[in-house]
């Protein structure tokens, strides 16, 4: 049946009528939802379990046989031999279907083998003589795996089918005829044991459902309230630093500079609350880029030594002479690691020094090993505490949170961090007597003397693949087609996720780029369908606006290989292509020196994103393409969201918000991607009260944001006109 429908399906997909979606995708939907990404990770480790402890006991029967002769004579040798081969072969083909094969279906794999793998099993006891005996506790480490790793029905599926076989191996070998009463011992176990472990193993599944549960919803929780304070809170850093440029009244100056340095302090702790969230959920990715060491200390000075001044202590760095070459790392979390600690380090010590010190351990030709530290006269930590103090949101004291304040998460996410990093976060400290926190890494390094050519390599490029680019913003189109095509690569394009469909039927391509959010089908249904009824399908990348933590996870289980998020770079696209086509990448210089624009309001529209836009493509009229596209699809979807608030039309407002975001992200109209991404995630509750201001702030950054970008249009043209 379910063959049937495949091959109805992939001949449907092969008719570009379109109208296949509406008749097959109940029954498609439904069928993919057995393609559970636990089911296809657990079907894969049962193939490798089911080789390496199969094929070891397949030699142990078959040397057993040998060794005992069958009770059957030679026609028992001929069957053992006939039930070695079967067995083997089995065992390689479900290998090589779970590992290498991408489009296998899991569920239908998982059912198969919970059926053959004690038929196996049972074939081999019908052959055997009385060693047979010794090898029928596999039949409970069959059901009892299954059951484990698939849940009860697979679990159950396997129980039957090991009672029939072990039931059939009784009646063939004359060895378990003449001994019913062990035979029938055996099959009681088979019935009573997978019964008795059913309940342990619900609990048990039933448990861990719950803690994942409640540790994504945490994660959720940090990552949504990490968002939302981070908006309002640019808004109040932006008011006043323009009250501070702005005033007169040194009281005013004054109370501008204490909400900044508030602010400053609750920044930090939100990125702390992202980046705990981030690491729960296994979505904190250390990079790897060129950078240099005295550029992170420098940042760790200028950030920090302002408050140690005031509070009257000295702030010093101290970098090892001897390093001098760039390094290969992450700088950001580095610094993010640096200024976490040595910021402690400042808040806790209200006389003496604070000295942070990069001490060379180890150079090799190609490396450093570099010991971090940071040195205090602070309070200091008794050494009960030690190692709690890398737990999250722990406190020494409670007299600690009220007097300096914080939420406990800023050592537990450097340790987090140095340990992805590959280093261990130390701390050797006396109460009353300061602290000492220091780490070791192991750096790339790159000489003085490569560092010119290092730089030049740049990104890695492929070219000349067949790719399909399917998003329905049009300004997103323009932008990628003229970034691939620039690699020459052959770009096709769809506008929704039903000419996708229909496309991706009648043409083979080598990549696809999926927009996640269109209108009629969303970029994950679209991948689900394409992949359910083709067998050899192409890899895909979804493209989003959309950050968060959740549907990070859902898009990555989806089956595509990997997430861009809008807006998408030429370096984005290059180093994506490159991960799936490695060996045919090439390195190529990035560097280029874009012409001179004027400068644009910066509340409404980024001057930086408008000469990144610039460098992409050596023609003259492509900018002008682009912010006219973006023009027409900025006024499009705002008009969208705005008819969407007067209906209060929630999943609506969603939806045009989603495309406003990344049409504002890809040109760098500001202001109107903080409005599209509050609305993303706004709720009825909220709305009730407040559409009539959402649609005024909507249309108001509109007009300012279409005005700035006929200002660069205009000055374009001149530009144009003179070159």
């Amino acid at each position: 049946m379910a063959v049937i429908a495949c091959i109805e399906l992939n001949n449907d997909l092969h008719a570009p009528t379109g109208s296949y979606i509406e008749s097959r995708f109940k029954m498609t939907s439904s069928y993919l939802t057995t393609l559970a990404p636990d089911n296809e990770t657990n079907a894969k480790a049962q193939a490798k379990i089911r080789a390496t402890v199969g094929l070891p006991v397949i030699l142990l029967m078959s040397l057993s046989l040998w060794y005992w002769d069958s009770p059957h004579g030679p026609e028992g040798l001929i069957g053992g031999l006939i039930v070695f081969l079967l067995h083997t072969t089995y065992i390689f083909i479900t290998l090589f279907v779970a590992v290498r094969n991408r489009s296998f279906n899991a569920a239908r794999l998982v059912y198969i083998t919970a059926v053959l793998d004690p038929l196996m099993l049972s074939g081999w006891l019908a052959v055997l003589g009385d060693a047979g005996g010794l090898f029928v506790c596999f039949y409970l480490f069959t059901i009892l795996g299954f059951g484990f790793r698939m849940g009860h029905q697979p679990m159950w599926i396997c129980q039957v089918s090991s009672i029939l076989g072990f039931s059939i191996a009784m009646l063939v070998n004359p060895i378990w005829k003449e001994h019913p009463i062990i035979g029938f011992s055996f099959l009681m176990l088979l019935v009573v044991v997978p019964m008795y472990a059913t309940g342990l193993i619900k609990q048990l599944r039933d448990a861990r459902a719950h803690a994942e549960r409640e540790s994504q919803a945490k994660s959720q929780l940090l990552a949504k309230v990490s968002h939302e304070l981070r908006t309002p809170l640019s808004g109040i850093i932006a008011s006043a630093q323009l009250m501070e440029a702005e005033a007169h009244d040194q009281s005013v100056v004054k109370r501008a500079k204490t909400i900044l340095s508030l602010s400053e302090d609750l920044l930090l702790e939100i990125n702390d609350l992202l980046d705990s969230a981030k690491y729960e959920a296994k979505s904190l990715v250390i990079e790897s880029a060129l950078f240099n060491l005295t550029d992170v200390l420098d940042q760790v000075y200028l950030t920090l030594e302002s408050t140690a001044v005031a509070k009257g202590i000295e702030f010093t760095i101290d970098i090892d002479e001897e390093i001098q070459d760039m390094v290969q790392g992450d700088s950001h979390y580095l610094n993010r690691v640096l200024i976490n600690i040595a910021g402690n380090a400042v808040k806790f010590t209200e006389k003496g020094k604070v000295d942070v010190y990069l001490n060379l351990i180890e150079s090799g030709s190609d490396y450093y090993r570099i010991r971090f530290g940071i040195r205090d006269t602070g309070i200091g930590i008794p050494k009960e505490l030690h190692q709690h103090i890398f737990e999250p949101f722990f406190q020494a004291s409670q007299g600690t949170t009220r007097r300096y304040g914080g939420t406990g998460l800023g050592m537990s996410i450097a340790k987090e961090i140095v340990t992805l990093m590959g280093g261990d976060l130390l701390l050797e400290s006396e109460l009353g007597e300061g602290s000492h926190f220091y780490f070791d890494l192991k750096l790339p390094k790159v000489l003085k003397t490569s560092q010119k050519s290092a730089v030049a390599l740049g990104v890695p490029v492929v070219y000349g693949k067949k790719i399909l680019v399917a998003d329905d913003n049009s300004t997103n189109v323009v932008l990628i087609k003229e970034l691939l095509e620039r690699d020459r690569h052959q770009v096709t394009v769809a506008n929704t996720g039903q000419e996708a469909l229909d496309l991706l039927s009648v043409a083979n391509v080598d990549l696809i780029f999926l927009d996640y959010n269109m209108g009629d089908i969303d970029g994950a249904t679209v991948l689900q369908i394409y992949r359910f009824g083709k067998l050899d399908t192409a890899p895909a990348f979804f493209l989003t606006a959309d950050t968060t933590i959740s549907t990070a996870d859902k898009l990555r289980d989806s089956g595509a290989v990997g997430i861009l998020h809008k807006p998408i770079t030429s370096d984005g696209l290059r180093q994506a292509i490159a991960t799936i086509f490695e060996s045919e990448a090439v390195m190529i210089s990035t560097t280029s020196a874009p012409a001179s624009l004027k400068p644009v309001p910066a509340q409404y529209i980024d001057h930086a994103v408008i000469e990144d836009l610039q460098t992409l493509c050596p023609r003259p009229e492509f900018l002008t393409e682009v912010l006219e596209n973006a023009t027409l699809d900025i006024e499009r979807n705002c008009n969208g969201v705005v008819t969407a608030l007067g209906a209060e039309d929630i999943m609506q407002i969603h939806d045009s918000a989603h495309a406003l975001k990344g049409v504002s992200d890809s040109i760098g109209a500001v202001r109107l991607s903080i409005l599209a991404k509050k609305l993303m995630k706004i709720t009825l509750w909220e709305l009730k009260s407040s559409k009539d201001r959402w649609a005024k702030d909507i249309l108001e950054a509109r007009t300012h944001s279409v005005n700035a970008i006929q200002n660069i249009l205009s000055n374009q043209k001149i530009t144009n006109a003179s070159t």
